[in-house]
């Protein structure tokens, strides 16, 4: 199932000034400058490279993206006049396959490379690869600087946490969004069920990691379990309405995760947890006919 990174691309480059050097590959570039702080263009021309100091510094630049196919015999120059006013700079690299001989000496020092044909989901990737990259780096170098610097710091005790699980968690919910759809379209194939299996052990995994949340694992974990296991030709017609509920238990549990890692909005993780425990009991009775009325008002969804 292929992932939208364009929310967590908006999500990251908010902080950040880019500036896209070339032509190809404008449209792709304009339809994501908007996610950026402030997002510059220019040329790749000889006048414009002894100008190029005054635009980073003015318009405070952090990230680039070099289109070679501008103008392959000037690409060199820029990047060396890149890496020469800051070395840290953030930078990704077009180009296409063909002419690698020509970005050969320069490709593997950029923080990401990109060959054509270019569309904006790749593109898109590729931006969220370099930028996640970046975000975690500096968040471990602000946490080193204060211990290293003696400052007393008191961290709440999900930040940590949060921080550190905030990018997987967003790819699970996303994938569960996704999944949630696909059951309400009537997707209902067991391959399907077990990729949801899969996404339930990978949120049982990351709640295992924090005594906060490490009660709840056991219900992720032993609703994945009967998901695997389940038989389909015991599921008699009338109690397919079963899966509408697991569509239900999913949204609410995607819901749960952007509260806490998006948002960090920590809900009593023992009310959540009782909730989810009594509406994936009432979804199995349905499946299994146990519950003849199907009466959803039992349901008591976060």
């Amino acid at each position: 199932m292929s992932k939208n990174y364009s929310k967590y691309v908006e999500f990251l480059a908010s902080k950040y000034n880019i500036l896209y050097i070339g032509k190809q590959s404008e449209r792709i570039y304009d339809e994501t400058s908007t996610y950026f702080l402030s997002a510059s263009k220019i040329d790749m021309l000889d006048t414009m490279l002894d100008k190029l100091d005054t635009v980073l510094m003015k318009r405070h630049i952090n990230i680039i993206v070099i289109d070679a196919t501008a103008n392959t015999t000037l690409v060199e120059k820029y990047y060396k006049h890149i890496m020469k006013f800051d070395e840290e700079m953030l930078t990704l690299l077009l180009y296409e396959p063909t002419k690698y001989h020509t970005v050969f000496d320069i490709a593997a020092g950029v923080d990401a490379v990109i060959t054509y044909p270019i569309n904006k989901d790749i593109f898109h990737k590729k931006l969220f690869t370099v930028l996640s990259r970046s975000y975690a780096m500096n968040s471990i170098g602000r946490r080193e600087i204060m211990l290293k610097q003696n400052y007393v710091y008191e961290e709440k005790p999900l930040d940590t946490f949060f921080d550190t699980y905030e990018g997987s968690a967003l790819f699970i919910a996303d994938d569960l969004a996704d999944m949630v759809q696909e059951l309400n379209a009537g997707n209902l194939s067991s391959q399907f069920l077990l990729n949801i299996a899969k996404n339930l052990d990978d949120i049982a995994n990351i709640f295992s990691k924090n005594k906060y949340t490490s009660s709840v694992t056991s219900l992720y974990e032993d609703l994945a379990s009967y998901l695997r296991d389940l038989d389909f030709s015991t599921i008699k017609v009338e109690n397919i309405l079963g899966f509408s509920y697991l569509s239900n238990i999913l949204s609410d549990v995607c819901s749960y995760l952007m509260d806490m890692f998006v948002d960090r909005i920590f809900k009593d993780v023992y009310v959540f947890e009782d909730s989810l425990k009594n509406n994936i009991e009432y979804m199995k009775s349905v499946l299994e006919g146990r519950n003849q009325e199907q009466d959803s008002s039992k349901l008591d969804f976060f």
